[in-house]
């Protein structure tokens, strides 16, 4: 019986294929990028008001802030919004009052001073309740105040 003797470097382990975990890596990321974004787009469940008019939002930074109905069976807490019968948040943070909005307002200004404030008012609000949002912003120092609406088709 003969032996063979085989020597040199081939080995049939080559090494690890890493492009199916780098490709698993980048849509979760993505994934999450989404998602984030959806998340802090999104406060309340808000019907926008349908507009033909208008455009895209195109700043760098933009504060939501989101203005609904009181939800039912909210416990009032002798607010402005309480007296108004809305709910106001900041970037999905809720604000108890003007004073908070305003405070919310100027951090954002005081990172980014071209910052855009996007106000969702919900379809249904009449624009006595929202005044006051409009107001707190341009007293924070805002200069750019657009009020968000979903695009007629």
């Amino acid at each position: 019986m003969r032996r063979r003797l085989i020597t040199g470097t081939h080995s049939s382990f080559e090494g690890i294929n890493a492009t199916p975990l780098i490709d698993v890596v980048m849509c979760l990321i993505i994934f999450f990028l989404v998602v984030g974004k959806l998340a802090t787009d999104r406060g309340f469940a808000v019907l926008l008001p349908r507009s033909i008019a208008g455009q895209e939002e195109t700043a760098a930074t933009i504060l939501i802030v989101t203005v609904a109905p009181h939800p039912e069976g909210r416990q009032p807490t002798g607010s402005i919004w309480d007296r108004l019968g809305i709910t106001v948040q900041a970037d999905g943070e809720e604000c108890p009052d003007v004073a908070f909005l305003e405070s919310a307002v100027r951090a954002k200004l005081a990172a980014d001073r071209n910052a855009s404030i996007q106000i969702r008012g919900d379809s249904g609000l009449q624009f006595g309740q929202l005044e006051p949002v409009f107001r707190a912003c341009g007293q924070a120092g805002a200069r750019k105040v657009n009020l968000a609406a979903e695009k007629q088709p």
